[in-house]
């Protein structure tokens, strides 16, 4: 059985959802610099063949329901107008996953827990969630879903890391090990996203996307070897060896 799977013929892999909460309702909480992560994941998700929805500043509940349009699981009615606002482009420009889709990508930035993204109302969105909603996407079935968290997961830094384990075709790559801090510099944005646009945008037309995230993880890792630590984590079951290339 070949182990392999590369993408389809199409121009367009699939949609890629990037949610990014850097204006908060207490803006002590604002994020500063991670506005600068922005084009930067949108320009890399671009150059791999995806459709891009970037959505801004959202409240919790608001996160869970963006996961849930994007991926079929909503109708087009807009509960206020600050959804109406936020979501009636995905209907008017068809920014819903489909079944010509050959995968999906998902990524977070926010304030986060050991289990939570925030909101900018600091109402929590469930990691786990995602599985309840994008695992039964018929759209998605056996089809690659890969998610991006740059987020807080605690207050500490870490000496080591442990793996977890994800549902089948999901890969889940996380900033920073669980229970522990994520760090973005006002200048650049955060040392995670800076590390995933590099190794993605110089390797992704030989390389396989595993081994792409632990080469993230690794230069995140090696390059802060010093106090304060970040210590990123890989987590899913992935069936398959995934390229992007369209030319191999």
């Amino acid at each position: 059985m070949d182990k392999r799977r590369r993408m389809g013929e199409s121009c367009i892999h699939g949609i890629a959802l990037i949610i990014s909460n850097t204006k908060f309702e207490n803006q002590k909480d604002d994020r500063h610099g991670g506005e600068k992560d922005e084009p930067a994941l949108e320009a890399l998700f671009t150059t791999l063949g995806y459709k891009v929805v970037l959505l801004k500043n959202l409240r919790g509940a608001q996160i869970k329901r963006a996961v849930q349009i994007v991926t079929g699981h909503e109708d087009g009615e807009m509960k206020t107008s600050r959804d109406q606002d936020i979501f009636s482009t995905l209907f008017k420009d068809k920014l819903l996953v489909s079944s010509e889709d050959d995968s999906f990508v998902l990524c977070l930035m926010s304030h986060g827990k050991k289990n939570v993204v925030l909101g900018t109302d600091e109402e929590e969105f469930k990691i786990d969630d995602i599985f309840h909603i994008v695992g039964p996407c018929k759209e998605l079935l056996n089809k690659p879903k890969m998610v991006f968290i740059q987020a807080c997961r605690g207050d500490a830094t870490p000496d080591s890391a442990k793996a977890v384990t994800h549902p089948d075709d999901f890969l889940f790559s996380f900033a920073t090990f669980i229970g522990h801090a994520a760090f973005r510099d006002e200048g650049y944005g955060s040392w995670y996203v800076r590390a995933l646009s590099s190794i993605f945008e110089s390797g992704y037309k030989m390389k396989d996307l595993e081994s792409m995230v632990t080469e993230v993880h690794d230069e995140v890792r090696k390059k802060h070897e010093k106090p304060p630590r970040q210590v990123p984590e890989k987590g899913g079951t992935p069936r398959y060896k995934v390229y992007f290339d369209l030319k191999k």
